[in-house]
């Protein structure tokens, strides 16, 4: 481990790697089983396979996740469960996007809808068109596409906005 790591206290054993992002600069030590690889890649981004989840701020219970390159320290996605904003969304994975990531059981899938932020945090949408499936049992992952006009590709997050009048 090298001196600026040490320095920081980030320890990873031999069943770790330190992955980088923009939000954790100084890096996060995740398990080598939790890197997630996406068999097919996210959609424009063919040369990046290997991912990790990161909490988005750990003092906060927010909705959201860092889908991080382990492979680009600059290169992340937020996502979120499109059920916690959409509770009637549901995707029907395909039988070949199963057997493509060995998901035997429903129960083997979470599903995830990447979230583009922007300043305003009432403009931010989510991508309900092309969700990201992952098998929890082996953490292969694939974004697929639902061949429907039923769900945008940038549907506006459903957040209300404070109460100007209740704030003093």
């Amino acid at each position: 481990m090298n001196d600026a790591l040490k320095s920081k206290n980030i320890k990873t054993g031999e069943n770790e790697i330190l992955v980088k992002s923009i939000y954790y600069p100084d890096g996060v030590a995740v398990e080598k089983t939790k890197i997630i690889k996406f068999v097919k890649p996210i959609l424009g981004f063919g040369s990046f396979r290997n991912y990790c989840i990161l909490n988005i701020d750990r003092s906060k219970n927010l909705p959201f996740f860092i889908l991080q390159s382990i492979e680009n320290e600059k290169l992340c996605f937020i996502m979120t469960d499109p059920n916690y904003f959409f509770k009637d969304y549901s995707v029907n994975i395909t039988s070949e996007e199963k057997d493509i990531l060995g998901i035997a059981d429903k129960t083997d899938a979470i599903i995830f809808v990447i979230v583009t932020i922007f300043k305003d945090l009432y403009s931010s949408t989510v991508n309900l068109k092309g969700p990201v499936v992952i098998n929890t049992r082996n953490n292969k992952a694939m974004q697929t596409v639902i061949n429907s006009d039923f769900y945008p590709a940038k549907q506006k997050l459903p957040i209300a906005m404070p109460d100007a009048s209740s704030q003093v």
